[in-house]
């Protein structure tokens, strides 16, 4: 990418670097007093014969007037051909979700370390995110949150900085709108771009139960099981050979022209291992068909040619096969060592059956030493306490004290006893299970044809091992599934979403606070009162790929446009973890 844009060296601004006299340089940086110094530095020995900073935000006044002064005190101000602020202190997953790229956000601002200079800081690396990608998509909204919190902090502030950029002028307005862009091709969010949107930012607390939850969907699970973060993951796989090789890892990284990806990242897991058998099935007849016509009477170099014309697109197909191959196989596996099946069909039925029924299979899950990880025990327990709100004291702490005697960590839920608000949290929707699928592997092509069978590589091996794989998986576990009946609540977020879009009032929402930054009064300005019919929806201390599915999957059934968005994207087990931590450091600090 890089190269194409004629970009034919690049480096960190920390390594140690050769003068390049001939070639102008692009700095692109976050705007912070190390980095000045070094470009300072830089321009002062001669690196370069001119350079462009590009700051990844907002950079600040005195940082500016810092730079300014140092290349004016060295006799090099001529060298800086320009300074930039590219408000793009965010990263795009797709063209509907988007992260910050802040882990541990949820401990940084709950952790009883933490200073107010700290938490400060913290939520203006927030704000500065939130900004770069109100201005990347054009976007002048009207922004929404719960009172108090960080959410409120995080709006207030961003509300502010808005205003501050619309008061600087022309040029800070044309930053929320294609005018004055020449061959703008601003990412302005779709349908009706002139309505302004909705900014709708939230706390995690508003939902915890979403954050701890075993996964069912490809996404989903690729990051629970796989660690996906930036949507790269470590997989690990076999050869595709009858020699007992030890599993090795490959590291994938799902591209934005993936079409399988994009057509079944929100499916549930019996779904994608259905699609992946169809792929290979559909990519084993298309082979087939080539090689036939290449074996048939009276073929020339006519149908040669257009057997190999096609041959970049087969092997494009084939490693995408193979990719999701591998990663279906991969989860596959976990869920039949961990049978994370049985774990997804019991918290979903958390609230709709009894609360004994509900203490009883933890408890037996706890003492058992067979199935999942001491890890998938303690958030099963975690989800059931969040679920049900009304357990006594005396409940919750005799199924901490059997999760202690089996070596589980009880910090965590410590902390949720000490957090009393999330007592109101109400438990996420769960999908529905499809039914299994069924598939039979195509046999190799072989004759005249092998030039083009070689090329194009077989699927057999791995296409074969999943479908059975899967069909044994589905035999043994995923039938007891098709029995449940998953939740029908819509999410937590959903339901706040369809109240502030649709202007339909709800207790949860009443209190929200409105906030125009275009507007001259602020929260005294006249509100709108139509629907709104596109929304950002932002989640503060952390965010979940089921959550931003059922976002997804609310807003298509709606007709409305949303895109979902987050300090970073938390895995159960890293959110897990970071409960823990602060369960650890309260305990420490004797705080409630």
């Amino acid at each position: 990418g890089l190269r194409s844009s004629g970009v034919t060296l690049h480096l960190n601004i920390n390594s140690e670097r050769l003068p390049v006299l001939d070639t102008p340089t692009v700095y692109f940086v976050q705007p912070t007093p190390e980095n000045v110094a070094r470009i300072v530095k830089d321009v002062e020995k001669g690196f370069y014969p001119n350079i462009y900073v590009n700051f990844g935000s907002t950079a600040p006044r005195n940082l500016l007037e810092q730079l300014a002064k140092e290349v004016i005190k060295s006799g090099t101000a001529h060298k800086v051909a320009g300074i930039f602020d590219r408000y793009l202190s965010f990263t795009s997953l797709s063209p509907t979700l988007f992260t910050l790229n802040l882990p541990k956000a949820y401990e940084a601002v709950h952790s009883p370390a933490a200073s107010d200079r700290d938490i400060q800081q913290h939520i203006e690396f927030v704000v500065d995110g939130l900004l770069s990608v109100l201005v990347t998509t054009k976007s002048m909204p009207i922004i929404r949150c719960p009172p108090g919190g960080a959410a409120e902090m995080v709006a207030r502030r961003l509300d502010q900085r808005i205003r501050e950029l619309l008061a600087s002028g022309s040029a800070g307005a044309d930053l929320f709108s294609d005018s004055g862009v020449r061959g703008s091709t601003a990412a302005t969010m779709e349908p009706s771009a002139s309505q302004r949107p909705m900014l709708c930012i939230l706390d995690r607390d508003v939902d915890l139960v979403t954050m701890l939850n075993h996964t069912w969907t490809y996404q989903a699970m690729a990051q629970d099981l796989l660690g996906m973060r930036l949507n790269s993951m470590l997989v690990p796989v076999t050869d595709d050979n009858d020699t007992p090789v030890p599993p090795y890892t490959k590291t994938y990284s799902l591209e934005e022209g993936d079409t399988f990806w994009g057509a079944h990242a929100g499916d549930t897991f019996p779904n994608v291992a259905e699609a992946v058998t169809e792929a290979v099935e559909e990519f084993q007849k298309t082979r087939e068909g080539m090689i036939a016509s290449k074996s048939g009477e009276g073929t020339g170099t006519q149908d040669l040619a257009a057997a190999f014309n096609l041959m970049p697109e087969m092997r494009q197909k084939k490693r995408l096969i193979d990719m999701h191959t591998n990663i279906a196989t991969a989860l596959m596996k976990q869920v039949v060592a961990r049978e994370l099946h049985r774990y997804y069909e019991m918290e979903d039925r958390f609230s709709s059956q009894s609360m004994g029924t509900s203490i009883s299979q933890i408890e037996g899950l706890l003492r058992d030493g067979q199935r999942g990880t001491i890890v998938d025990k303690t958030r099963a327990l975690m989800v059931l306490y969040l679920t049900q709100p009304s357990m006594s004291a005396p409940q919750v702490q005799g199924l901490i004290d059997v999760l202690q005697a089996s070596n589980g960590d009880v910090s965590g839920m410590e902390y949720l006893q000490r957090f009393s608000s999330i007592r109101n949290m109400t438990a996420p929707t769960l999908v529905p299970v499809p039914g299994a699928p069924g598939a039979a592997a195509p046999g190799p092509a072989g004759g005249a044809a092998a030039l083009v069978g070689g090329a194009l590589g077989g699927l057999g091996f791995l296409g074969d091992r999943l479908r059975q794989g899967g069909q044994g998986l589905l035999a043994a576990g995923m039938q007891g599934l098709e029995k449940v009946l998953p939740s029908r609540k819509e999410s937590v977020v959903c339901q706040i979403l369809d109240s502030l879009m649709d202007q339909k009032p709800i207790p949860t929402t009443d209190n929200y606070i409105y906030l125009d930054p275009k507007a001259a009064n602020g929260e005294a300005a006249p509100r709108i009162r139509m629907p709104f019919q596109r929304s950002f929806a932002f989640m503060v201390s952390g965010g979940s790929y089921v959550e931003m599915q059922s976002v997804q999957d609310w807003a298509e059934a709606h007709g409305r446009y949303v895109v979902y968005g987050s300090t970073d994207m938390v895995a159960p087990t890293q959110f897990l973890e970071e409960l823990c931590e602060l369960g650890r450091a309260q305990g420490s600090s004797g705080g409630a």
